[in-house]
């Protein structure tokens, strides 16, 4: 993770260069680089579920039309836990509750929370590849259908529970 910190540093310009050596505002100025980053990596997160939402919602429309009634509620169900996932990513805390405060942050728990971060792209990805494992045996006529919404669901849900982890450590709690 040091490598990270490094790369972020060197595409400073003289003036956050400057800033950085006054004493007190290197850390002031590392804990805004941070609530920066976090927040622009939860909006990235929650624009791509937004794009899953959107597919998923062009499926259930094909669903509707090719009069298969049976999948259309658990997909109301999933659609509004991906509101709810979209919802927490865009209005979650980032360091409210004093994780990124200079004289706190403790570098551990810091790649810890990059780490996990790392983890909500890798789970976002895995909800990406149920949806299209999805849309392929709809394609092929419906026969494993109810198994493959049942996976993107388990998938989808597992984004909402990692939101709760990531709560967990951002208040010291996880």
């Amino acid at each position: 993770m040091e490598d990270l910190r490094d790369k972020s540093r060197a595409g400073e310009n003289a003036l956050e260069t400057l800033m950085r050596k006054i004493p007190g505002f290197g850390g002031y100025f590392d804990r805004e680089r941070r609530r920066d980053t976090d927040k622009i990596q939860r909006e990235f997160l929650a624009r791509r579920v937004g794009q899953l939402k959107a597919e998923m919602q062009g499926l259930q429309e094909e669903i509707l039309s090719s009069g298969n009634l049976s999948l259309v509620e658990l997909l109301d169900r999933v659609s509004n836990k991906l509101d709810r996932v979209i919802e927490r990513l865009r209005h979650a805390s980032y360091g409210q509750a004093g994780f990124f405060d200079v004289a706190k942050v403790n570098e551990a728990e810091l790649d810890r929370l990059y780490e996990f971060d790392l983890s909500l792209v890798t789970g976002m990805s895995s909800a990406e590849e149920a949806l299209m494992g999805l849309r392929s045996v709809l394609m092929a006529g419906g026969e494993d259908a109810a198994a493959r919404l049942a996976d993107f669901r388990r998938r989808v849900e597992e984004l909402d529970a990692s939101l709760d982890e990531r709560e967990r450590i951002l208040k010291g709690v996880g």
